[in-house]
């Protein structure tokens, strides 16, 4: 998480160099293409995740890309990645050590994203898509193992949703800061998607993103 925060104090800096450069500004044509990266906090719903890992919150990146398909919207694909480790003690299922575990989860989200042109270098969007979620955990722990008992699927795989807002400040006519809250909700293993059993979460992301055309 201080990882987070160092990155989120170091785009102030940045945003506050674009004041003195008047002449630069978001262009009235509408871009056809961005590409850029963020790092973020971001708090997992599981219920249970606590009862295996350390914490529901830790640091998660990625990266996007994004092709105007008409007018303000753009038709956008993104990946990230979310980790953490076990938190002390045993896990009673298996009676394996808790600070063994290791949660590895990555996803790919499509989706529309509507970011209207700005004549200002203020401006801000808001988007909509599907995610699709990956997530490993090292045997024999297991989250899922704490929930009701079900038959599940092995596989760690599975889809879900997300809405994300945004707002993003120009600091060049092609480069532009900005601060994201993403809510996400995914299922895996064949379980639902809905808050308690989901991979999803709350994502509070800033980034950099590059408009080359």
């Amino acid at each position: 998480m201080k990882t987070i925060l160092l990155f989120l104090i170091s785009i102030f800096p940045l945003t506050s160099f674009g004041q003195w450069a008047e002449d630069y500004y978001q262009p009235v044509v509408q871009p056809r293409f961005y590409v850029g990266g963020d790092a973020a906090a971001f708090r997992i719903s599981l219920r249970s995740f606590k009862d295996v890992y350390e914490n529901k919150w830790n640091d998660s990146y990625g990266g996007f890309i994004g092709v105007r398909a008409f007018g303000s919207h753009y038709v956008m694909a993104r990946y990230g990645v979310f980790e953490q480790v076990g938190k002390q003690g045993i896990h009673l299922p298996t009676g394996a050590n808790m600070a063994d575990a290791r949660w590895e989860e990555n996803w790919v989200k499509l989706g529309l994203r509507i970011h209207p042109p700005a004549e200002k270098k203020w401006g801000s969007y808001y988007g909509f898509g599907l995610g699709f979620y990956n997530v490993m955990e090292k045997e024999p722990i297991s989250v899922f193992d704490i929930e009701a008992p079900q038959k599940e699927s092995p596989e760690g795989t599975g889809s879900g949703f997300y809405l994300e807002f945004g707002i993003d400040y120009f600091v060049f006519s092609k480069l532009s800061a900005f601060f994201d809250v993403e809510v996400s909700s995914g299922g895996t293993r064949g379980r639902s998607s809905f808050e308690a059993m989901s991979v999803g979460g709350w994502r509070f992301s800033a980034g950099i993103v590059v408009w080359p055309f």
